[in-house]
């Protein structure tokens, strides 16, 4: 199993206050208190975090069924939609993540809401979808860095549970990856373990593109995410 792999360093990830605060709904300029000093005091100690990872694995044999909106890797069939098959439908081989937080970022969440700090929580909370996010960023650099020096280009990225994909389709996604991979598990109702933990697909070929703004043809106006722009 062709699997790459990645401990992402802290200084790797790109997230400050301002991005932030724009998530969680404030203005970047005037953040009320107590917010800015918890976040100013969780972005610090990401730098202590060990136990952020990624990675991908490529199907080069995979092709998206574009009647049926669907695409098959390893004998497995995936439904993603048809707003993702949209954006997905000339690549010409695909790669499965999985990233994560860690498990410290996700211990500090519950410990936190087992001491009754509510505020505490719900900023470590944020910060940790967002470290999340950023680690991810720094997979799909290296994915797309690989694949351009094969003459290939990458498409954005998409998850279950964005974009109408059901998010009982991670179960599929877990079986093309060894058991335990960067350390995320996955429960019956479909939920990752560290809670902190993305997973997706990522198209490749040489007609594919990456598009930095796609949330207007996303339908999940409640996204925390929805404001925030990424490049690679």
């Amino acid at each position: 199993m062709n699997c790459m792999q990645y401990t992402i360093r802290p200084g790797e990830i790109n997230i400050d206050i301002k991005m932030v605060a724009r998530v969680m709904g404030f203005d970047p300029g005037d953040i009320p208190d107590p917010f800015d000093e918890l976040i100013r005091n969780e972005l610090e100690l990401i730098a202590t975090y060990d136990d952020i990872k990624g990675g991908y694995r490529i199907f080069r044999h995979a092709k998206p069924n574009l009647s049926a909106k669907t695409i098959a890797a390893n004998g497995i069939v995936f439904n993603p939609g048809k707003q993702i098959m949209r954006f997905l439908q000339d690549a010409e081989m695909f790669a499965f993540f999985m990233c994560t937080a860690g498990e410290t970022i996700s211990n500090r969440i519950k410990e936190k809401m087992n001491a009754s700090l509510q505020v505490e929580a719900y900023v470590t909370d944020y910060i940790g979808s967002l470290l999340a996010d950023a680690a991810m960023d720094v997979v799909h650099q290296h994915l797309a860095g690989d694949m351009k020096k094969q003459g290939l280009k990458v498409t954005n990225r998409y998850s279950p549970g964005y974009c109408n994909w059901n998010v009982d389709e991670q179960h599929k996604l877990f079986k093309l990856f060894p058991e335990g991979f960067c350390g995320i598990r996955i429960s019956g109702s479909a939920l990752m373990q560290p809670v902190k933990s993305v997973s997706g697909i990522i198209g490749i070929g040489t007609k594919v593109r990456f598009d930095k703004y796609v949330c207007n043809a996303c339908s999940n106006v409640n996204c925390n995410y929805r404001n925030i722009k990424h490049s690679v």
